[in-house]
């Protein structure tokens, strides 16, 4: 065993003086692997923000029935439509997230509404944040 400790300790004292050539990576591996490590993220990036896009339309389209819903709840309490979203927050009919739109705009709210005399009408201006357009959220197409 102590031999074999010795004979090792020689070869390390050996080898000490020479330069290993293949102990470290060229500057062309490495630019390699950052370009692939790159290709991935924005493959993830693209993906992912498509998912994002589509999940903010759905969030919009619970958001504008559950505006309705909150309104056809509060007609049944008070006999009478709601004036503002405000009033429907402050009487907790619906929460305060709901009042906006994931875009960050105000739900617009009709009551009663002109599509339907017998629900509200609702809408959210979509990821365009334009009204009008063929984005848009409407509670009456829904």
């Amino acid at each position: 065993m102590i031999r074999y400790f010795k004979k090792l300790w020689q070869m390390r004292q050996r080898s000490r003086g020479r330069r290993d050539l293949s102990a470290g990576f060229t500057m062309l591996e490495i630019m390699i692997v950052v370009a692939i490590g790159a290709a991935l993220v924005a493959g993830v990036a693209v993906v992912v923000m498509k998912s994002y896009a589509r999940t903010q339309v759905k969030l919009a389209r619970k958001g504008v029935g559950d505006i309705v819903q909150g309104v056809s709840q509060y007609m049944i309490d008070n006999n009478t439509c709601p004036k503002t979203l405000e009033e429907l927050v402050a009487q907790k009919y619906i929460a305060r997230p709901a009042a906006k739109d994931p875009w960050g705009k105000d739900y617009k709210m009709a009551c009663p509404g002109t599509h339907d005399s017998d629900t509200p009408d609702v809408s959210s201006s979509g990821p365009d944040k334009a009204d009008g357009t063929a984005d848009d959220i409407l509670s009456w197409t829904q």
